[in-house]
């Protein structure tokens, strides 16, 4: 069969494109910049270390992609939480969604607008800590909704391990009213040792540092502020 070089080179750029699995939906090609600290991650699927991303990420988008008035919603997922007993499908765990993100003042290096947010919910940033027993490294998917203005999601909506173990994006979007994401990226962590990590440095400093400990599966050790005890007890039996 016989391809032009058009088509050929199209396929190309969707493929650079890409900012979110292969296989994973919605599927997104608008770039979301993630940075833990003084490491971003700037290519999609880049590995990181679990001390690297202990902490909750900034978000910037394109300053042509916002304006002021606009309200945001950060949803980040790991899609590769192991089976539950007696079966073989991994899981999909939700480890953060926060609510109004606004365009900041800040403009990054590269000319990115900073997303900022004084709120910490409804779901709270946890880190991420594969453990060392699985098989493969975990992905780690970034995303951004425009938040609709009736959004009615509430702290405890996720207070419980059911909320956020087999969390389903589309199923949560289609229910409260997100459109399509505005921008995605994606990164993973590998709990095996002698797993090697990788990053790029930016201009800025990072934010305060999450209470929440990350999981290193049902053996693990965890350190865990009061108020999410019932939370993170239920999730201990699974290795995000």
């Amino acid at each position: 069969m016989h391809f032009s070089s058009s088509v050929f080179i199209a396929a190309l750029v969707g493929i650079a494109q890409a900012q979110t699995p292969e296989g994973f939906k919605p599927s997104v090609n608008t770039k979301l910049d993630v940075m833990f600290n003084s490491t971003a991650v700037k290519t999609p699927g880049e590995l990181l270390s679990k001390q690297t991303t202990s902490t909750q990420p900034r978000i910037a988008i394109s300053r042509n992609a916002v304006n002021s008035t606009e309200t945001f919603v950060f949803v980040m997922l790991d899609l590769d939480v192991p089976p539950a007993q007696g079966n073989t499908t991994r899981r999909v765990l939700l480890h953060a969604m926060n609510t109004g993100f606004k365009a900041s003042q800040q403009r990054m290096a590269n000319g990115t607008v900073l997303l900022t947010s004084s709120e910490t919910g409804p779901a709270a940033y946890l880190p991420p800590g594969p453990p060392a027993t699985d098989t493969k490294a975990h992905r780690y998917v970034e995303l951004l909704f425009a938040q609709p203005a009736n959004l009615q999601v509430q702290a405890s909506d996720f207070a419980n391990t059911q909320a956020r173990i087999g969390f389903d994006i589309v199923s949560f979007g289609q229910k409260n009213g997100l459109g399509a994401p505005l921008a995605a990226n994606f990164f993973t962590v590998d709990g095996r040792a002698g797993a090697s990590a990788s990053g790029t440095a930016t201009a800025s400093g990072g934010i305060a540092r999450n209470t929440l400990q990350p999981f290193e599966g049902a053996a693990g050790h965890m350190d865990m502020s009061f108020g999410l005890a019932g939370l993170l007890g239920g999730l201990a039996i699974v290795a995000v």
